[in-house]
């Protein structure tokens, strides 16, 4: 290294002028850095913003797809479960009957009594009572006939296809005939009526 500069300062004495030997240490490191700094400016600096930038779109492309694969993940369990309520619905709407059905439901509540024995003095359907997507439709009835035949008629009812409930029971004027004690019960029978219709809902204040 000491041989080059020698011959370096050797040859800018001899083509130019005498130069101080700082001035000439000078003029030769920059021209040993010149190159350093023309490849930086003009390759390095360039390429490492292009790796920069490269790096940065990556970082937002595999981002964006852990959102894509989140969200797909999120749509599947959505169509699951939008899948087993529809299946949920459409047995549930099973058990309500519709609208040309409910006749022949009253028609076979009013056989099940006959059959257990039991004589209907009033059988009334009553308005129905509009709910979120079903009614509620009343139906009182007065029978007469022997205790045990009017738990057996209560049971019959609690297992048909369709969802009939049983309240407001009151048994009156028990009377023994034929070694069987009779009574008078009136209750009311509520069925419903399937209308896929949700009622509006109350305006806030």
């Amino acid at each position: 290294m000491k041989k080059g500069n020698a011959a370096f300062t050797t040859f800018l004495d001899s083509k130019y002028i005498p130069l101080a030997p700082r001035i000439k240490i000078a003029i030769a490191v920059v021209l040993a850095i010149l190159p350093l700094v023309v490849f930086f400016f003009a390759y390095y600096q360039p390429k490492s913003e292009e790796i920069d930038n490269l790096l940065s779109q990556k970082s937002t492309l595999e981002r964006e797809l852990r959102e894509v694969k989140a969200k797909a993940a999120d749509l599947a369990k959505f169509e699951k479960e939008l899948e087993e309520a529809r299946l949920v619905f459409e047995e549930t709407s099973a058990l309500l009957p519709k609208d040309k059905e409910i006749p022949k439901l009253l028609k076979d509540i009013s056989s099940l009594g006959r059959s257990a024995g039991l004589d209907f003095l009033t059988f009334k359907p009553l308005a129905d009572t509009p709910k979120d997507f079903y009614a509620e439709i009343p139906v009182t009835i007065n029978v007469r006939g022997p205790y045990h035949n009017m738990g057996f008629f209560f049971d019959q009812v609690s297992k048909l296809e369709r969802i009939v409930s049983v309240t407001n029971v009151k048994m009156s004027s028990p009377k023994k005939e034929g070694g069987e004690m009779f009574l008078t019960s009136d209750c009311q029978l509520v069925t419903y009526r399937f209308t896929n219709v949700e009622l509006p809902k109350p305006t806030q204040k």
